[in-house]
């Protein structure tokens, strides 16, 4: 990747457009970032959820606050003044990107 390009999240069966999926990339640009330890400490956070270790999960990170139990996750703007709705995606779909977004970070450093 050229010096100062971003990287676009994208993972399989993601619709560009759709609402949950737009919000998805954008917590991962926005909150995750291209950090792999962090991505990964979230990743734990989300598998502990969806296997039942945990019922349920909350962080307030950068741009977004998310929520998340085994099914649902909420995913809601951290500040007001952005004037964005809450958007829930099935939490499945949450992690789907979050592991190809932890590919991408990998490639793009390695």
């Amino acid at each position: 990747m050229a010096g100062g390009e971003m990287m676009v999240p994208d993972w399989p069966g993601r619709i560009v457009g759709d609402e949950g999926h737009d919000r998805i990339a954008a917590c991962l640009v926005l909150d995750i970032q291209n950090a792999p330890e962090w991505a990964q400490i979230v990743l734990d956070r989300v598998d502990a959820i969806i296997n039942g270790s945990e019922d349920h999960w909350e962080m307030a990170m950068n741009a977004y606050i998310l929520k998340m139990d085994a099914a649902i996750c909420e995913i809601a703007p951290a500040y007001e003044e952005q004037d964005e709705e809450i958007v829930w995606v099935p939490s499945l779909e949450f992690r789907a990107a979050l592991v190809a977004w932890i590919k991408q970070i990998d490639q793009s450093t390695g």
